[in-house]
């Protein structure tokens, strides 16, 4: 039971409570077709939206379907509070009742529940995904996993930079991306390029750097395989050469991270001259 936690509010101390908590809802399944949405406050469903609704839909499965949060209005209809791409995803899938918050409100209170609701959010960032990714067994995670760890590289929550440690990294959307587009043989090379080289180039393993390093092993394999490659880049300042690269003017259609790119193998060619031709 060690990695299960209690509720502990122990560290909450001093909150005010600006509001009453109001009627307490009632929960309870609510057919699909008497769900309703408010366009005095809703937000239309958009081209990036209509995916999520596919991606909910193709994947439905109710431990992952929050209860949707609606209002009665009349003609015993509801007013869809929160939750209207669960419901499009729901009805796509042929699902024909839906768990419900119902809470008895106005629609002035619903639109502001609408705001309070949608702004206080907490995203849940990449590592966090990361690791639950991890322990669901999906493979992109685990084999990313197998990656990190043979390179030496840990995908943590934000922190401050003093707080980092050697192959920190917060770059946990940017490490899948570019396994998928440049394979596990260059992202491994890549990582420990950055990690294994010189102090560790802590604080280094950012989105823009492993970019560059990437695009550079992937154009020249003879210098990502090189077997002198950690030794040569022991002198390389990956940390000049990265602030050189953000205080340098960016023509308008091209990107950051070539800078460095460019900087990176104009320096393994002059330090790995037998392998770079």
């Amino acid at each position: 039971m060690e990695q299960y936690r209690e509720i502990d509010i122990a560290d909450y101390a001093g909150v005010t409570f600006s509001t009453q908590p109001g009627p307490a809802p009632q929960v309870d399944w609510i057919e699909v077709g008497r769900l309703r949405i408010d366009d005095r406050y809703q937000r239309p469903i958009g081209q990036r939206g209509k995916q999520q609704v596919r991606r909910i839909a193709e994947r439905f499965r109710w431990s992952r379907f929050a209860p949707i949060i609606v209002a009665p209005i009349e003609g015993g209809l509801f007013a869809v509070i929160d939750g209207q791409h669960r419901a499009h995803a729901a009805k796509l899938r042929g699902v024909k009742s839906v768990p419900c918050m119902i809470v008895t409100v106005d629609t002035a209170e619903q639109a502001e529940a609408f705001v309070e609701i949608n702004t206080r959010q907490l995203n849940v960032v990449g590592a966090v995904l990361h690791k639950s990714r991890v322990v669901s067994g999906d493979i992109k995670a685990v084999e990313l996993q197998k990656i990190c760890d043979a390179a030496g590289v840990q995908i943590v929550s934000p922190r401050a930079q003093s707080e980092l440690k050697r192959g920190d990294t917060f770059a946990a959307a940017t490490l899948y991306k570019l396994r998928d587009s440049y394979g596990d043989q260059t992202l491994l090379r890549s990582c420990e390029a950055i990690v294994q080289a010189g102090e560790g180039n802590i604080g280094m393993v950012r989105a823009h750097v492993l970019q560059a390093y990437c695009a550079t092993f992937d154009t020249l394999p003879a210098l990502r395989d090189h077997p002198s490659l950690l030794d040569a880049l022991d002198g390389f300042d990956l940390t000049a050469a990265f602030q050189r690269m953000m205080g340098a003017i960016v023509p308008k259609g091209e990107v950051r991270w070539r800078k460095l790119a460019t900087e990176l193998e104009a320096f393994l060619r002059r330090a790995l001259p037998a392998q770079a031709a």
